[in-house]
């Protein structure tokens, strides 16, 4: 019995150190479980910080590489030419600008000493130094004392402009008249041009 005992009370402390043993494993394993959460989260917030990052820099190339159309001023000047005689002009249109050239869809008015004019039609610039190039065409009126032209005459055609350097240059277009003078005549043709500062 004695020897029985000595078996029971071995038994027991065997199972006692047993049981110790799995409820240390069991903490362990719940403290690692709750340390284990900080560096994920603190993994998955550094992940999205990347990824807004990331879509915000995106966002800013598409920007700046895909310039857009929008409505702003892209001819003026001051000129001197035939039939104007001193002009003033002024367009404006849907621009598109880039780093290398801008576009613009213009309409320009013109108003001079010897007359008048609207055109519609497509302008270049190109880099930095002022330089382009313009194709327009419309209708023209002169006033009483035009250069080069007959005095009181509607006219249509088109121009070509030119601003090699520092937006100094010219256009030199043609028109016809419209409909006959009083003497029953149509007329002829006439070359417009002018030159001077404009953009």
């Amino acid at each position: 019995m004695h020897a029985a005992r000595r078996s029971l009370t071995t038994y027991a402390a065997l199972l006692t150190t047993a049981c110790v043993a799995q409820v240390g494993s069991a903490s362990a394993s719940a403290l690692r479980a709750q340390a284990a959460p900080e560096p994920v989260a603190m993994q998955a917030g550094s992940a999205r910080a990347v990824a807004v990052a990331a879509a915000s820099a995106a966002q800013d190339t598409v920007t700046h590489s895909a310039p857009r159309w929008h409505f702003d001023q892209c001819m003026g000047g001051l000129t001197y030419g035939a039939p104007f005689k001193f002009a003033l002009a002024y367009g404006m249109g849907y621009v598109r600008e880039s780093e290398t050239t801008d576009w613009c869809f213009l309409g320009a008015a013109k108003v001079g000493l010897g007359g008048a004019s609207f055109n519609v039609g497509l302008a270049n610039s190109l880099g930095h130094w002022g330089s382009g190039t313009a194709v327009t065409a419309g209708i023209l009126r002169t006033f009483d004392n035009p250069l080069g032209a007959l005095a009181k005459r509607t006219y249509v055609g088109g121009s070509v402009h030119l601003w090699p350097l520092l937006a100094l240059g010219g256009e030199v277009g043609y028109y016809v008249p419209l409909g006959r003078d009083a003497q029953g005549e149509r007329g002829k043709g006439m070359v417009t041009w002018s030159a001077g500062f404009g953009f």
